[in-house]
C-alpha cells in the first residue's frame, strides 16, 4: 500500500525588490508552472505595512510536479531584473 502523499505545496524565496509588477509575478507564476499544474499561487505579505515579505507559496496539483520542482533548490527566473533573478525553492515545513 503506497503511504499517502499530500505535500504538494513548495516555498519560493525572492527577492522582493525584484517582484514589484504583476509583470513580474507572471514571469515566476510561469517559471514554477514548466514543473507541472498549479493549483495555488500565494505571495506572503508583512501584516503591518502589507508589502510583500520575499516569499510565496505555491502549490501543485500532484506531488511529483513539487519533487521536480525542488529538485534543483536555486534557480534563475526568466524575466525578472537580472540582479534579483535567483529564487530558493524548498518544501513547505
Amino acid at each position: 500500500m503506497n503511504s499517502l502523499r499530500i505535500a504538494r505545496t513548495v516555498v519560493v524565496k525572492h527577492s522582493i525588490e525584484g517582484i514589484r509588477t504583476l509583470r513580474h509575478s507572471l514571469s515566476l507564476l510561469e517559471h514554477m508552472k514548466k514543473y507541472g499544474s498549479v493549483t495555488s499561487f500565494k505571495f506572503m505579505r508583512d501584516p503591518v505595512n502589507n508589502e510583500r515579505s520575499g516569499m510565496a507559496f505555491v502549490s501543485y496539483l500532484h506531488y511529483e510536479d513539487a519533487k521536480a520542482a525542488i529538485a534543483l533548490r536555486e534557480q534563475s527566473v526568466k524575466g525578472l531584473p537580472e540582479s534579483f533573478d535567483s529564487i530558493d525553492v524548498s518544501a513547505k515545513t
